[in-house]
């Protein structure tokens, strides 16, 4: 396995590597932009170059770029719709040109809409923007939401959907998030019905369809359908869940990134080596 935390990359983006490998991850995430803004501008290529070079001599196994909130591919207007699709177009060659595995996104509000609308909106903007992006070796991660409002992929038939509905489905993955998962209700507490969880996602789009987990536990009670993330073994779920968690064979390949809260500077070391000592000490 591997792991990391979400990184800032306040100063300059190739700094984000160096605050990864302080902390000794060996998986890292980032936004690549304000991720409440529209691109204000690209990344420039020396340093996409001095991204590259830092990554190769660190232990960075795995890098995952976030998507931006603003981005919405299952809305009903028109103009967010196409200006959403171009700026994943914009963020999956960005990704691909740092050289970073994964583009991982949440799948969109259907405000004003339905889910069904909004899915197939979704399964025609990705098939838009695979075909504009063909070639590149990114992976889109389609991220599970807690359930709240009118946001897609509380439930993992709208993974299912969208696989089945895209030309290619070769380039989408999932990322799972512990929090958002036990706040859309299913008690991952229970070691079972975590494996059942599992056993769901690879029945509906493939046993290695999970690349990435948000490791967080969550202030929010299950099923509450609130995305409230909380340290680690400090909220709902506890350490023994994510003690089995960390250890699933299943998960062996997977990296697990933690975004948990940052409201101490010592934080995310802290999270870190509790997850470190659940791995050690193994089920």
């Amino acid at each position: 396995m591997y792991l990391g935390v979400h990184v800032s990359i306040s100063g300059k983006i190739y700094e984000s590597i160096d605050r990864a490998s302080v902390l000794g991850c060996t998986a890292m995430q980032i936004f690549s932009r304000n991720p409440r803004q529209w691109r204000q501008h690209e990344i420039e290529k020396e340093d996409v170059r001095e991204f590259i070079r830092r990554r190769k001599a660190s232990a960075i196994k795995v890098v995952a770029v976030h998507v931006p909130y603003l981005i919405n591919l299952a809305t009903s207007y028109d103009v967010l719709y196409q200006r959403s699709i171009e700026a994943y177009i914009q963020d999956i060659r960005e990704t691909a040109a740092l050289g970073a595995e994964y583009l991982v996104t949440h799948m969109g509000s259907f405000k004003n809409s339905t889910a069904d609308v909004g899915l197939k909106q979704y399964i025609r903007a990705l098939d838009i923007i695979f075909k504009e992006t063909k070639g590149l070796k990114v992976k889109l991660l389609l991220e599970n939401t807690a359930g709240s409002g009118n946001w897609l992929g509380a439930t993992f038939d709208h993974h299912k959907s969208v696989f089945d509905g895209v030309r290619d489905n070769s380039r989408l993955g999932v990322c799972l998030d512990t929090a958002h998962v036990f706040g859309a209700g299913c008690d991952i507490r229970r070691a079972d019905l975590f494996d059942a969880l599992l056993d769901e996602i690879g029945a509906e789009v493939g046993k290695k369809a999970v690349k990435v987990i948000h490791l967080n536990d969550s202030k929010a009670e299950l099923g509450s359908l609130a995305d409230r993330h909380e340290h680690i073994g400090k909220g709902f779920i506890g350490l023994k869940s994510f003690k089995h968690i960390v250890n699933n064979p299943r998960l062996k390949d997977v990296a697990f990134i933690l975004e948990t809260p940052k409201d101490t500077p010592v934080a995310d070391r802290m999270n870190l080596n509790r997850v470190r000592k659940l791995i050690a000490h193994g089920i």
